[in-house]
């Protein structure tokens, strides 16, 4: 039986290795590829609307098809916004489509983006602040996993994903710990959040759900509902979890994102 190639696309900040216990729980149809960090290629540095990491998402699928055949796009965060746009641009690669608690802006809200990017409070009214002055080293033999489950971002993480986002996020470099995800970039990332989907209104014509979480704080939840408005074909779907219910429920999601994919219809 030919196998379901998922093309997978992490969230600002996260290696895509931080998901090995999702994917794990994948059936075994089911076939997983993932560029590691978007972002981090030079010759794709992050630009307006992230177009620089749709490209890089193309480029990637392109090399990594099995046998030419479509793929499916699933992306988390950040990795849900470039996978949307990516169908769109590119619909002759891809054969469905699902978005993970994505910040999808449309409307009043994309418009304050467009204008909040062009000033230096973009770091005040996105994560960027935070992210440019982020710790990214630490002395040889600190207890890392101890260190950030004790952030509120990280607290509901299933301990097995916090265990991988350690090994994929975390490096030996330098005689000490560092990131291995550029705060720089993540920062880059969080500044050109996508103000410009309203141009692809209609534009997706591929089977596609939108999945967020009952307690994701990180956008007013209308943002979603207004969002899919732009495309009959998504789908909207609810499960328990903040924004990162992916690493907080990893079993959950898996199940989850297979449901929907045989819910598709065959090529």
């Amino acid at each position: 039986m030919q196998k379901n190639v998922i093309n997978f696309s992490h969230a600002n900040g996260f290696p895509a290795g931080s998901y090995q216990t999702l994917f794990a729980y994948l059936p075994d149809n089911m076939q997983v590829i993932a560029l590691d960090k978007y972002g981090h290629n030079k010759q794709k540095p992050v630009n307006n609307n992230w177009q620089a990491q749709v490209e890089e998402l193309i480029i990637f699928v392109e090399a990594n098809q099995v046998d030419g055949n479509k793929v499916i796009c699933l992306g988390h965060s950040f990795g849900g916004v470039i996978s949307f746009i990516a169908c769109c641009q590119r619909p002759d690669l891809f054969k469905g489509l699902i978005m993970l608690d994505p910040p999808a802006l449309s409307g009043a809200g994309a418009l304050a983006a467009r204008l909040v990017k062009k000033t230096k409070w973009i770091d005040k009214f996105s994560p960027a602040g935070r992210a440019k002055n982020r710790r990214a080293q630490w002395p040889l033999g600190s207890d890392i996993g101890a260190l950030f489950s004790g952030r509120k971002l990280f607290k509901n993480f299933d301990s097995r994903c916090l265990t991988d986002y350690i090994a994929h996020g975390i490096c030996e470099r330098n005689n000490q710990l560092e990131l291995t995800f550029d705060a720089q970039v993540e920062a880059n990332i969080f500044r050109n959040i996508p103000s410009n989907l309203s141009r692809y209104k209609n534009k997706l014509t591929i089977p596609a759900t939108l999945v967020y979480g009952t307690t994701t704080d990180v956008f007013p939840h209308h943002i979603f509902s207004r969002f899919v408005k732009l495309n009959k074909h998504i789908k909207l779907q609810t499960t328990p979890g903040g924004h990162m219910f992916p690493l907080e429920r990893p079993e959950q999601t898996a199940k989850l994102i297979t449901e929907i994919i045989n819910s598709f219809p065959e090529d």
